[in-house]
């Protein structure tokens, strides 16, 4: 494969918190780990790695066991039913 030469885009933002921050910078990494392109994601110089980090592994906080079939914890307090809309649509509704 040949050298290719890598694009910049700049993303400003205002009024965020640390814990905001870290989501944002997190999800730009996910959706370009995602897409497979050779990149790199440089947080600001406010950024402390080890905040990043702690942000990250707490998404490891929502669990598809916990939740099982319906759904994650946060889906069943805000009482969506998965499994009685793949009813619905099994049965034509």
């Amino acid at each position: 494969m040949g050298s290719y030469e890598m694009r910049e885009i700049t993303v400003r933002l205002g009024g965020v918190s640390d814990e905001q921050y870290a989501d944002i910078v997190n999800a730009i990494w996910m959706q370009m780990n995602a897409i497979g392109c050779g990149f790199t994601v440089t947080p600001d110089e406010q950024a402390v790695p080890v905040q990043l980090d702690k942000r990250w592994d707490g998404y490891s906080q929502v669990s598809w066991e916990d939740g099982g079939r319906r759904g994650t914890p946060q889906a069943i307090a805000a009482g969506v039913d998965p499994v009685d809309i793949l009813d619905r649509v099994d049965s034509g509704e």
